[in-house]
C-alpha cells in the first residue's frame, strides 16, 4: 500500500497547525528517504515531519547512530533538518506520516524535532492511529468545509502525541548551543540596539522559541541580559576611564543619560559617579 495525499493551503491562514502532505506505506521494504538539510523536497523546508509505526520496522539513523523503530513508536524532523530513514526489508514497517505547518507549531511541540529529529515511544497507540485515520479519512475526499476538522484532528493528534509520547533518543542539546552563541554576540554587541527578534534570528529560531529557551538557559529575560551586559559594560568604562556619564551612556546603548544612571542605581544601588570613586580610588 502507498498512499500520497496533498492537502490545499487553507483559507484562514493562522491555524496553530495544518497538515501539508498526509500518507501511509505498508509491504513496501523499498522505502528509503535520504534528504539533505535545508530540503525544499515536498515543503519540508518549512514543515515538520511526524512518522507513527503501527506494524512492522524500520530505521532512523542519527549522528552515526541507527535507531530500530517498532509498532507503537515514530519519529518527528523539525523544518529543514537532515533526514535518514528506511523499512527494514524483512518486515517492513507499515507506517502513517503527516508533514505539517503552523502558527504555533514550535510552542504546541516544546521545541521538539527542532534541532534533532524526535525519535519517542507512545504508551498508547490507539487513540494516535485513530487520529492519524482520521486525517486520511478526511485527506481522501477533501472539501473546503473540512478545513477545520482537519485542523482540529491534527491538533488532538498532536497534543495526544504531547501527553502519551517518551524520548527514545538521547537529545544532543544543540539549542543551548545556540542560544549561547547568540547571547555571547549580543554581549560583545550590546552597545548596539538589539532586539528580540534579531537575536532570534542568529540563533536560528522563532522569537517565541528563542524566548522561552533563553530565559531556560540564562535564568532571566532576553531583556534583562541585554542590560546586564551594558551595564557591565557601563562599570568597566567607569572604573578604567575618564569618559564622562554621558558618554558612556551612549557607548553602551543607552539612548538617554538619566534612563542610563536609573537603571545602574538599580542595578548597583549606587549612581555611576559614586562607582566611579569607588572604584577610581
Amino acid at each position: 500500500m502507498k498512499e500520497h495525499l496533498f492537502l490545499p493551503k487553507p483559507i484562514f491562514p493562522r491555524h496553530v497547525c495544518f497538515p501539508d502532505f498526509i500518507g501511509g506505506y505498508s509491504d513496501f521494504p523499498e522505502h528509503t528517504v535520504h534528504r539533505e538539510f535545508a530540503t525544499t523536497d515536498v515543503n519540508l523546508d518549512r514543515c515538520y515531519n511526524l512518522h507513527i509505526v503501527l506494524e512492522g520496522k524500520g530505521y532512523v539513523q542519527e549522528g552515526g547512530t541507527t535507531y530500530e523503530l517498532t509498532r507503537g513508536q515514530g519519529f518527528l524532523y523539525g523544518p529543514g533538518l537532515r533526514q535518514r530513514y528506511y523499512a527494514d526489508a524483512r518486515e517492513p514497517w507499515n507506517i502513517r506520516w503527516v508533514h505539517f505547518y503552523g502558527s504555533r507549531v514550535e510552542e504546541l511541540l516544546n521545541g521538539k524535532g527542532l534541532d534533532e529529529p524526535w525519535l519517542f515511544g507512545l504508551s498508547e497507540l490507539d487513540p494516535i492511529a485513530s487520529s492519524v485515520e482520521r486525517l486520511l479519512e478526511l485527506g481522501r475526499t477533501y472539501e473546503v468545509e473540512d478545513e477545520y476538522a482537519v485542523a482540529g484532528t491534527l491538533y488532538e493528534l498532536l497534543t495526544r502525541l504531547q501527553a502519551m509520547a517518551t524520548r527514545l533518543n538521547v537529545p544532543v542539546n544543540l539549542a543551548a548551543d545556540k542560544i549561547r552563541a547568540a547571547a555571547n554576540y549580543v554581549r560583545a554587541h550590546c552597545h548596539k540596539p538589539f532586539t528580540l527578534e534579531e537575536a532570534a534570528a542568529i540563533a536560528g529560531y522563532s522569537p517565541h522559541y528563542f524566548s522561552r529557551k533563553f530565559s531556560a538557559t540564562f535564568g532571566m529575560s532576553f531583556p534583562d541580559f541585554v542590560l546586564e551586559a551594558r551595564i557591565l559594560q557601563a562599570k568597566r568604562l567607569l572604573a578604567s576611564t575618564r569618559l564622562s556619564v554621558k558618554q558612556i551612556a551612549m557607548e553602551t546603548g543607552f539612548s538617554q543619560t538619566s534612563y542610563f544612571s536609573k537603571c545602574f542605581r538599580r542595578a548597583e544601588g549606587m549612581t555611576p559617579l559614586d562607582f566611579r570613586r569607588l572604584h577610581q580610588e
